[in-house]
């Protein structure tokens, strides 16, 4: 990890003396020399990162040069803050506001000595280093690794099972007929794949016919029981999600029993670890005389007993050597790699089941075309590994991902390296991360930020990776026009391929979120600690800290030298709140990044000692705080290093003027949360955040007028880089302020009434715009109106809330439609001869008595590439005609609310789409509204 330390700052000082180079004016050859330096033993540490584990001596070399790395940072950055006021810049005429009352003044010959003293102690240590025989590694070699090993491209692959086909018959069968048991619970040590087994059960056809309500909950250590139980009630009763809110706890326990009593249905909770994590929800439910049932996940088998006496206990096996073998051979030659073919024959004494598949598998390979390249070395290394994980999946598939990329005898020689008292499945672990590549292993680290379980959105961990510096683009990316989300994306999916974190893809084949297996996470925050990477804090009730340092000693060191904080509330602290913070902004002057995890109840002022003592603040993290109140403090504005803050589903009523001030930024998001339909005031200066990549407005705001002469609408005419814009409005935004945004790829339009906006924005050169999504919602919507919308040539979706005189000819839709939602049209006409026509149409949602007539006829190769259809509450709607030949591609059907309507479609398995819909609809209107004008009970 020194590695990666020591490299991000040579970069971060080379980018300094680059752009800063008016500000280092009198140091800047010093620094020159220290960044030389630190380039030259940055060559040493490969060697020694990995002897470090061994080698105590070596160890604190390694720690120190990791010291020497974030003070240079340190020193540097702070002479450029404090010089900076003094020249004049207009870059930096954004930190005089602040730098006014900043207590640091020091002479440039006070800097330049304490440079020329890092520089002394990194050349000692480098003497020392290369004296007791560790070895250099070429720069030149290291860039060409990192090189190739980003260029590689890996295919979409889904979650691996193997050699549970059994387990899940059994678990099927018991939740379906086992009428005598109530709980089923998966038990076993962890990595045993027991939420996995869970997920496969879960969504198994037999058990969705079966059950007519599904909730799936996580229940985490330190978790609130109200949110696991807010969590269950939104799934189980969707239409009254906002309703719970307001209940006390007797009320929401005494809903969910009787809800699961009157229905029958199936509630999974993953992951109880304690007897008291089941005593704190027990109310909620029914044990006996009860259809529904409760599916256990658990590494403690008293838990399981203690939730039911009586209940079904099934505890997986590990797996066997043939199918260790298998689940080997998924992750190292996955379906979608090219695969070669040579003799291979099991070796005396050897078992012949692993012999016999993998002949199997080259059977296959070479009825489909493949090669598949085993030889007798890699099965005699692949037993001996084999053996190391003992039969435990996760182990298994960490193992897969080391050989998918490294020679066998290599990782086989560095796994025996180990020795001590860790498991050998922890060697597995351990190896995982220490062959990591130096650039990948910060961004593995910082997952062990969240909470645990927590399953995150894939593109914030990259927005923060970058915002943090670990990713960056170099000249042959951009002579090929490649992204640094790109990039950033690319050490995600490198990950992903060693096993070491779990995703999960949305319908395009695209990571959606990730999070980490329990044992890895504590690999990650184990390696983050004592790198003084990372430090999370936990704040009780009573408002004690509870840190994960084991000692007192080790918590005091590695709090104040820590770059990277998690505070961690898991119930409502009301309390005197603003003292720990206090606490925190004191020691913690180095913080790089900070994240907020819980629930807080009290005004945003809380920030203000963060704001005024931690500058180099580069990535802030404030997200579902929905309990706060009041606006945000004006120290925001003296954040300047700011790159990446989120406000994302927390309350807050406006935003300060010095905002402004925040002139690095570039991932910003101020979506209020959605549901409650808050409405924010913002100060028009985002347009002096030029740097800015990626924008989430709130869903409803208004405009601080700083003057009276000021513009009606957010100017956004200056922000050429942005390529995110969500939740625009035409009604607060100047639509002509999007044809400056040369850089926009992506584009959410809401809260519009005039359909004229779409052919407007096709006049437009947008040249990298991929995907747009508009919802408009009017009292009426002409066929005049939708005649003009040809000629717009991006991927988009289109919803619509209103009544429609009249649908258009297909070919003035926009051809390139690939999901359409129609709410309350009132249609006369079948709409089916119009849409199926349309070639990339993926998404239909057809809701709310769109149409009013009562047969719908869809004719041969109609809608072909269809996937997913709802049709919600049509009451007039009897028949539903579907030629064969029609939507041949359609996976997911959702009817519901159509007394009228007649069985349909043999063979497409239908949900009930209440949810969804529910979703979709409430972007329009508050949801009591929405609740009273259209989704009442029928």
């Amino acid at each position: 990890m020194a590695e990666s330390v020591v490299s991000f700052a040579v970069e971060t000082i080379g980018n300094l003396l680059i752009e800063e180079a008016k500000f280092l004016s009198g140091i800047q050859g010093k620094v020159e020399d220290l960044q030389r330096e630190l380039r030259l033993i940055w060559c040493l540490l490969r060697n020694a990162d990995v002897r470090r584990e061994h080698d105590q001596v070596v160890g604190e070399w390694v720690a120190q040069l990791r010291d020497i790395a974030y003070d240079a940072e340190d020193i540097i950055e702070r002479h450029i803050l404090i010089d900076a006021p003094k020249k004049g810049s207009n870059i930096i005429k954004a930190y005089t506001c602040f730098m006014a009352k900043c207590e640091w003044v020091q002479a440039h010959h006070v800097v330049g000595t304490k440079i020329d003293g890092l520089k002394s102690i990194v050349s000692n240590l480098r003497t020392s280093m290369q004296a007791y025989g560790i070895l250099m590694v070429n720069e030149g070699e290291r860039e060409r690794t990192r090189a190739s090993t980003r260029r590689h491209t890996y295919a979409y692959f889904e979650e691996d099972v193997v050699g549970r086909d059994n387990s899940i018959e059994v678990l099927v069968k018991e939740l379906k007929d086992g009428k005598q048991h109530r709980v089923v619970s998966i038990w076993g040590m962890g990595g045993l794949g027991k939420t996995t087994l869970a997920k496969k059960v879960f969504a198994h056809d037999e058990v969705k016919s079966y059950y007519n309500g599904f909730a799936w909950a996580c229940v985490a250590q330190g978790c609130p029981a109200r949110d696991i139980l807010v969590g269950i009630f939104r799934k189980l009763i969707p239409h009254q999600r906002d309703t719970v809110m307001e209940m006390r706890d007797d009320e929401l326990c005494e809903t969910l029993y009787k809800i699961q009593q009157e229905k029958r249905c199936i509630v999974v909770l993953d992951d109880i670890w304690t007897k008291e994590d089941w005593d704190v929800i027990r109310a909620a439910f029914p044990i006996e005389n009860t259809r529904s049932k409760l599916l256990i996940t658990t590494r403690n088998r008293e838990v399981a007993k203690y939730i039911d006496p009586h209940g079904f206990l099934y505890e997986p096996q590990c797996l066997s050597d043939q199918e260790s073998w298998e689940l080997l051979m998924k992750r190292v030659f996955p379906k979608t790699k090219t695969i070669g073919l040579s003799s291979v024959q099991p070796q005396v004494g050897q078992g012949t089941a692993a012999g016999q598949l993998v002949e199997g598998m080259a059977r296959q390979a070479e009825m489909e075309e493949q090669r598949l390249i085993i030889t007798e070395d890699m099965k005699r290394l692949g037993d001996e590994l084999l053996k190391k994980c003992g039969g435990l999946p996760l182990a298994i598939i960490v193992l897969g991902g080391l050989l998918a990329v490294n020679k066998w005898d290599i990782v086989y020689k560095k796994i025996n390296l180990y020795f001590g008292d860790e498991s050998e499945i922890s060697k597995v672990l351990a190896l995982s991360y220490d062959d990591l590549p130096w650039h990948i292993k910060p961004c593995f680290l910082y997952l062990g930020s969240f909470p645990e379980d927590a399953e995150v959105y894939a593109s914030k961990v990259l927005h923060m990776w970058i915002a943090e510096g670990f990713v960056s683009s170099n000249a042959y990316d951009e002579e090929r026009e490649i992204q640094v989300e790109d990039v950033a994306e690319e050490y995600l999916m490198e990950l992903v391929n060693r096993g070491m974190v779990q995703v999960r893809f949305n319908s395009s084949g695209k990571i959606k979120t990730c999070h980490l297996h329990d044992l890895m996470r504590d690999l990650c925050i184990s390696k983050a600690k004592r790198d003084s990477f990372l430090s999370i804090l936990n704040i009780q009730q009573d408002n004690e800290i509870e840190d994960y340092s084991p000692s007192m000693a080790m918590k005091v060191a590695s709090i104040c030298k820590t770059r990277r904080l998690s505070l961690n509330m898991p119930m409502i602290v009301e309390g005197n709140i603003i003292s720990r913070v206090k606490q925190i902004g004191r020691t913690m002057l180095h913080l790089r990044t900070l994240m907020v995890f819980g629930s807080i109840r009290r005004d945003w002022s809380f920030l203000k000692p963060i704001c005024i003592n931690c500058k180099f603040l580069k990535v802030l993290k404030l997200e579902h705080l929905n309990e706060m109140r009041g606006n945000l403090p004006e120290s925001m504005g003296e954040l300047v290093h700011l790159r990446f803050l989120s406000l994302g589903g927390s309350r807050f009523k406006s935003l300060p003027q010095s905002m402004g001030n925040l002139i690095y930024i570039e991932f910003l998001d101020l979506c209020v949360n959605p549901k409650r339909f808050i409405k924010v005031t913002l100060p028009n200066v985002l347009w002096k955040m030029r740097r800015l990549r990626y924008l989430h407005l709130p869903f409803l705001f208004v405009i601080k007028e700083k003057f009276s002469r000021d513009r009606k609408k957010l100017r956004l005419d200056t922000l050429n880089k942005l390529q995110t814009l969500r939740n625009f409005s035409p009604k607060k935004c100047d639509v002509n302020d999007v044809c400056k945004l040369t850089n926009l790829q992506k584009l959410t339009v809401h809260d519009a009434d005039e359909l004229e906006m779409i052919p407007q924005l096709a006049k437009f050169n947008l040249k990298y715009l991929q995907t747009s999504s508009f919802r408009f919602r009017t009292n009426s919507f002409t066929k005049d109106e939708f005649s003009r919308m040809s000629s717009y040539r991006y991927f988009c979706t289109l919803s619509l809330f209103g009544r429609i005189e009249k649908l258009p000819e297909y070919k003035n839709l926009p051809q390139q439609l690939r999901k359409l939602v129609l709410f309350a049209s009132k249609l006369e006409e079948d709409p089916t001869p119009i849409l199926e026509k349309l070639q990339h149409l993926v998404v239909l949602i057809l809701g709310f008595d769109a149409f009013v007539g009562r047969e719908m006829v869809c004719s041969a190769g109609g809608f072909p590439q269809l996937k997913h259809l709802i049709l919600y509450r049509m009451s007039n709607l009897e028949e539903w005609k579907v030629v064969e030949g029609a939507m041949s591609r359609l996976s997911r059907l959702g009817i519901e609310i159509c007394p009228k309507l007649k069985p349909v479609l043999q063979g497409v398995p239908t949900y009930d789409p209440t949810q969804h819909v529910y979703d979709e609809a409430s972007r329009y209107s508050s949801p009591n509204e929405l609740w009273i004008r259209y989704m009442a009970p029928a």
